[in-house]
């Protein structure tokens, strides 16, 4: 199963549907299995924005498609991003819902996969660890009425607004590891946790979605988790960089991977979880975003280099970028992290949005796909 993504952006002050069709040429529409949006920082709007959007793809394009509306300022003028996900190949793409979530079941090769749009609590006044809850338990539902399991999450995005802000002395980002840990507490994970990104949002809301992958039956493909040797793997942090005063928390350190790397009938595809400015498990050049994106893209680059992949079993991929998203903390920022990014991938198209990293001095966070 081959992903590709197209990108485009729907200026400020135009109307969305004039926006979408022009996301939309080009593109091979019988192929699309998800569409992300990116570019709202107004939460009382949020789930009618959602809803606007939703009707609108459909309508253009004649049936339901997995919709993700990420509640982040786009930079550098707002705006709205839209990324559509097509695959290529004979795979057969059904769009189904189940609990008001729209997902894509697809099958083809031997293969299954499910993209599943991010899905928001029903209200985000209620407390982080209610509505991960909520989240996760509908996230189950469809994984359990394919046959898929916890473990078979390759690829999570995860969106917690006010992300290290403190609700009744728990922090955000630490409530929503917990319940997160919980859930995960039903996997054997044998080829290791999802590639994710974990990442602030506006608002207080909660936002999960992401993309299961298994085999129908056995192959020689394989399914593997990357490491980097820069950094000390998430999901064995010690208690000490982990954020939470309550007495009662459990600290529970944030399950995935560095990266996540699928091998399919159609090539590699190479889900990088989003990445900061850290090495060992110390940030750095806590006072710089120009240092910590500089940083930030070494670690991508030692991560998804050949030399790494072989170091876990894989074949020496030559893996190209097919999606780069930025989140710069401060506004002001942009311009030299932009800069910074540019100069490295200066082919690619790149979406950037404001958004909390999750400890207080990590200033930029990057994540991407690659594939064969």
């Amino acid at each position: 199963m081959g992903l590709k993504i197209y990108s485009s952006i729907i200026n400020r002050g135009e109307p969305y549907a004039d926006g979408i069709q022009k996301g939309l040429d080009g593109v091979p529409t019988d192929r699309v299995c998800g569409a992300v949006f990116c570019g709202t920082s107004d939460t009382e709007e949020y789930h009618a924005l959602l809803n606007t959007l939703k009707s609108t793809l459909c309508e253009m394009m004649g049936r339901r498609v997995p919709v993700t509306l990420i509640p982040q300022y786009l930079l550098p003028n707002g705006g709205v991003s839209l990324e559509i996900y097509t695959l290529d190949g004979t795979a057969d793409i059904v769009v189904e819902e189940k609990q008001g979530v729209c997902y894509g079941s697809i099958t083809g090769d031997g293969e299954s996969l499910l993209f599943i749009e991010g899905i928001p609590a029903s209200d985000f006044a209620e407390s982080v660890r209610h509505q991960s809850e909520e989240v996760f338990g509908k996230f189950d539902a469809v994984l359990s009425a394919h046959g898929f399991a916890a473990d078979d999450i390759v690829r999570q995005w995860n969106y917690i607004g006010s992300i290290v802000s403190y609700r009744d002395g728990k922090q955000n980002y630490q409530e929503f590891n917990d319940a997160r840990t919980c859930y995960y507490a039903k996997g054997k994970w044998q080829n290791g946790y999802p590639a994710a990104t974990g990442i602030g949002a506006s608002g207080e809301g909660i936002i999960v979605g992401g993309i299961a992958f298994k085999r129908a039956e056995e192959a020689p493909k394989g399914i593997y988790p990357i490491d980097n040797p820069l950094q000390v793997s998430a999901h064995v942090y010690s208690k000490r960089v982990l954020v939470d005063d309550a007495a009662d928390a459990m600290k529970s350190t944030p399950k995935f991977e560095r990266a996540k790397l699928i091998e399919t009938e159609r090539g590699a595809c190479c889900f990088v979880s989003g990445t900061a400015a850290i090495r060992g498990e110390e940030s750095m050049d806590a006072s710089s975003a120009r240092r910590q994106t500089m940083m930030t893209i070494e670690n991508i680059d030692y991560l998804v280099s050949k030399e790494n992949l072989v170091r876990h079993g894989c074949q020496p991929y030559d893996l190209e970028y097919r999606q780069l998203q930025v989140f710069v903390k401060n506004a002001e920022d942009y311009e030299e992290v932009r800069a910074v990014v540019e100069a490295r991938y200066p082919q690619l198209s790149v979406v950037y949005s404001i958004a909390d990293v999750c400890r207080r001095e990590l200033l930029v966070e990057i994540e991407g796909i690659l594939t064969t």
